[in-house]
């Protein structure tokens, strides 16, 4: 069965994550990788802001309520508790890559 969480959230392919990538440089989507800092440090997603998954609920004040965020962790399931956790604060459009950085490092390498 599916849980309610995940019929609220926006899954993203790779293919779709690209186009996102544009809006973050134009400011109208916030691009937010919730690994540890150890993790983004060796690798990220140019223009993500690091707030790991343990954080979201303290580290989220700055950021509007109504812009698009787009979540990735390494493959999928921090993103999910962070989805679900930005859905409880208040958020409205709030999309995860799908696959995490695993799948965007897997597709660049084609």
């Amino acid at each position: 069965m599916e849980q309610p969480t995940e019929r609220r959230v926006r899954k993203v392919s790779v293919n779709e994550f690209i186009p996102l990538l544009e809006m973050v440089e134009s400011g109208k989507c916030v691009l937010i990788d919730v690994r540890s800092p150890d993790e983004f440090r060796n690798e990220k997603v140019e223009g993500a802001k690091n707030v790991p998954v343990d954080t979201i609920k303290n580290s989220m004040d700055d950021i509007d309520r109504d812009i698009a965020l787009l979540i990735y962790c390494k493959t999928g399931n921090r993103s999910l508790r962070a989805v679900e956790q930005l859905l409880q604060m208040g958020f409205k459009d709030v999309m995860m890559l799908d696959g995490g950085i695993n799948a965007w490092k897997a597709h660049c390498r084609k």
